[in-house]
């Protein structure tokens, strides 16, 4: 049942090189989907927490909502490649993913100025030429160790996986997104507490 939460020894041992989890002892807390109208509340959220994110962000969404997008930059997180439109790229053609990649890339450069180091597949369904295109544009796929469930609005699913998933190095997923802000700062607080009931900290960039 957890297989997509949590994924399975046998498919990080069948790919190797995607970064399934962070390699010291800190948890990297990641969000994905955004920028959106719920982005300042996230960042809210984090801010009370003192916890920095890596946003993993969509092109469009950039696009569409760069007032927010810049409060991300502005609050001293990480901004990295989440696709154009949250496609998946299962299916797609070896021009299609890297046309997909390199257009978030420049979009990301152009407000930044430096081109984002780590690309995370929407739905985190990806292919062999996927993985060409991520390694052709000098970046690495990064996926999770636990989903947090909060996409599901369901601060019970959190709970649970949070509660049984969560450990030293864990890369969790959090979205920024309509569903996930009704329990956003009700979930983060509890990972929080959890990671401080275990002894964990919280470190804002990838530590490889």
């Amino acid at each position: 049942m957890d297989f997509f939460y949590r994924p399975p020894e046998i498919i990080k041992k069948i790919f190797p090189g995607i970064i399934w989890k962070n390699s010291q002892s800190e948890i990297l807390l990641t969000i994905d989907d955004g920028p959106s109208e719920n982005t300042f509340r996230v960042l809210d959220s984090l801010d009370r927490q003192g916890i920095k994110a890596v946003f993993f962000c969509t092109g469009k969404k950039i696009e569409e909502h760069f007032h927010e997008f810049n409060a991300i930059l502005k609050a001293g997180h990480c901004v990295e490649n989440h696709g154009y439109d949250h496609s998946g790229m299962l299916l797609k053609s070896k021009k299609q993913n890297t046309e997909n990649i390199e257009k978030v890339n420049r979009i990301i450069k152009e407000y930044t100025g430096a081109l984002p180091g780590f690309y995370r597949p929407p739905y985190g369904l990806f292919n062999h030429h996927t993985l060409k295109a991520v390694e052709a544009n000098g970046m690495k796929m990064m996926l999770w160790t636990v989903l947090s469930g909060d996409h599901t609005g369901d601060f019970s699913t959190v709970r649970r996986l949070i509660g049984s998933y969560l450990r030293k190095g864990s890369i969790i997923v959090m979205h920024d997104n309509r569903k996930s802000s009704e329990i956003f700062s009700e979930s983060l607080e509890y990972i929080v507490s959890t990671a401080t009931d275990r002894k964990l900290g919280f470190c804002g960039v990838y530590d490889g």
